[in-house]
């Protein structure tokens, strides 16, 4: 058990349990071909693979919150701003038809360029190389929500020299012992994504 934020959150460690480099891979999902390919910068055939189909769903993803916001754009326009041309005209106090084109107008450029940053980042994810990072690992587990309602989302963070890494379960977080040294293996999306790791 860890506690942060006056949350108890339950951890997965390996206090009791002995790491060797066989559990380290088994938390993380790599093997012995794919931190071979890593030590060398590049991605394995396996990890390619997977990589290629998390950027395809990460793409699909963009674009549906791109139609998204399109059709929140149509209906505000359709619907939205032909209410507020009318209840002007009337002598009404309501926001001018050109203050609320403005504000969509910089929502839209925010929102464009978000994605386009996102769509290079998913279409990066099998084609950049590796990188590593090294040094102590340092490891936290937080939870976010109502606790007594138990609605609770845990969110695990492991930092190895300057870079973090979101953890999706605490069975990888658990993986690593604080204080220890490690290099990691990692690709750049938009957050870093932890493909692999070795004891120092």
């Amino acid at each position: 058990m860890r506690r942060s934020g006056g949350t108890w959150v339950h951890v997965a460690t390996n206090r009791f349990i002995p790491m060797t480099p066989e559990s380290l891979q088994a938390a993380l999902g790599f093997t012995s071909v794919d931190l071979e390919h890593n030590r060398a910068g590049r991605l394995s055939p396996a990890q390619q693979a997977h990589m290629t189909v998390q950027g395809k769903r990460g793409q699909t993803l963009n674009l549906v919150m791109g139609g998204v916001f399109v059709a929140f754009v149509i209906f505000i326009v359709v619907v939205v701003l032909p209410k507020t041309s009318g209840s002007e005209s009337s002598g009404s106090s309501a926001v001018p038809p050109g203050v609320i084109l403005g504000v969509l107008a910089v929502v839209g450029l925010v929102v464009g360029l978000t994605l386009v940053r996102t769509r290079r980042a998913m279409g990066g994810l099998s084609t950049g190389g590796v990188r590593s990072t090294e040094g102590p690992a340092r490891t936290k587990a937080r939870a976010y929500g109502n606790v007594d309602q138990m609605d609770v989302m845990p969110v695990y963070r492991l930092k190895v020299g300057a870079v973090t890494f979101p953890l999706p379960n605490a069975r990888q977080l658990g993986a690593f012992e604080d204080g220890i040294a490690y290099r990691c293996y990692y690709v750049k999306g938009t957050l870093p994504v932890l493909i692999s790791a070795e004891q120092l």
